[in-house]
């Protein structure tokens, strides 16, 4: 806790000195803009930090910095964060503990975000690829990403299709559509997206003049020269430095975990969700003996060893449960495999989270490959692992019938 105070501390001393200087040199004027975030039962399970950190744009495109922090005690589900920027900026979200590690928004001076932020809300995604509740220039550029997808489709379509001149058309329109909001636009942030979408997405485009025609609108925003121009990358600030490396102890803080003992004798406590979002542990489950399978839809060997689970299940129903946790990604497919299996019977639970990413307790059990299991017994220490047809049935008999 004392390093993330230092954290904020720190960090907002850094960018109140780029507060002066860059109004001074650049005479930008620097606005409030307030951001609101709701957030789930997910988000607020345990006391955590959240963090708004950017690149400073209108210094250069290595400006890393920090733009505010707050507090998320426990149960708390809505959390406000203000600072001054002196154009709109392209934002990070980071959560310390649970939510996104790195979430995409769009702000403007002198209004109020409001993001609906929940277990579903994507891990990683520096783009505006969920909907604001209020903020008209987020809900802009999220409408632009989702057109953005839209292209990308239509353009593998054709490709597979060989469809060459389809492509072309398509493409020059969707530039046209592009040139036409950087026209328009008041915001360098939006002419920075465009020049992404238009490098990155857009085949064939000549760039030459396009982009310097369009920077020079916004001449004190150097990180748009930085597309076509390698001398308007500078080097970071030593306060960026330090922001960034900050950044990187809270990234690899996140990312810390205290892996379990897997080892035979080891007592092996799990509580994973359901598909109603029930959490399930194994210590309330009453049977002498737990099967707990490690298994995806997408997992073929995995799927081989169902008949084995349900015979063993048929044969000591009384004495076994099998708990199946499984590591897809898509809930959707996780539950199209049951059906497909029939093994309702089974406890199912998932140990990723709706935003696709792994929970902390998967983690912990660093499984590398599946199929993997463990066999537990009433005290639920592990007493074997890795049973593979015959070796579960053979296992059971030897236990149960001793």
């Amino acid at each position: 806790m004392k390093s993330f105070i230092y954290l904020f501390v720190m960090l907002m001393f850094s960018f109140g000195f780029h507060l002066d200087k860059t109004a001074k040199d650049k005479k930008l004027v620097y606005k409030n803009t307030k951001v609101i975030l709701n957030v789930d039962d997910y988000i607020c399970s345990e006391d955590q930090w959240v963090y708004i950190h950017d690149y400073k744009g209108w210094i250069s495109g290595n400006e890393h910095g920090f733009l505010d922090s707050a507090f998320i005690a426990k149960g708390q589900h809505q959390v406000e964060l203000n600072f001054k920027i002196p154009c709109a900026v392209s934002a990070k979200l980071t959560f310390s503990k649970n939510g996104p590690l790195q979430l995409g928004f769009m702000a403007e001076q002198d209004s109020c975000l409001i993001l609906n932020i929940d277990e579903s809300s994507p891990y990683i995604n520096i783009d505006c690829c969920i909907k604001a509740v209020q903020g008209t220039l987020h809900n802009f550029i999220y409408e632009m990403m989702q057109e953005e997808k839209r292209f990308r489709n239509k353009i593998q379509l054709y490709a597979e299709n060989n469809q060459t001149d389809s492509i072309r058309i398509l493409s020059d329109h969707y530039l046209q559509q592009l040139k036409k909001c950087m026209d328009e636009t008041t915001e360098p942030v939006v002419v920075y997206e465009c020049f992404a979408i238009i490098k990155h997405v857009i085949p064939g485009v000549n760039t030459s003049e396009l982009f310097p025609k369009y920077a020079s609108k916004f001449d004190w925003y150097p990180s748009l020269r930085s597309f076509y121009d390698r001398s308007a990358v500078v080097p970071p600030s030593e306060e960026a430095r330090k922001s960034s490396a900050r950044y990187g102890e809270l990234r690899k803080e996140r990312m810390r975990y205290t892996p379990l003992n897997k080892d035979l004798g080891s007592r092996l406590d799990l509580t994973f969700e359901d598909a109603n979002g029930q959490k399930i542990a194994t210590k309330d489950i009453s049977t002498p003996y737990i099967f707990v399978d490690f298994w995806a839809s997408w997992c073929k060997p995995c799927r081989k060893e169902i008949p084995n689970l349900k015979e063993a299940v048929a044969k000591y129903k009384d004495d076994l449960t099998i708990y199946a946790v499984s590591l897809d990604n898509k809930r959707e497919a996780w539950q199209k495999a049951i059906k497909e299996d029939s093994t309702q019977e089974f406890l199912q639970v998932i140990g990723t989270l709706r935003n696709e990413s792994p929970t902390q307790l998967l983690r912990q059990l660093e499984i590398q490959t599946i199929p993997a299991n463990f066999l537990l017994d009433k005290e639920r220490r592990i007493v074997a692992k890795d049973l593979r047809g015959e070796q579960l049935m053979q296992t059971l008999d030897s236990l149960i019938n001793q």
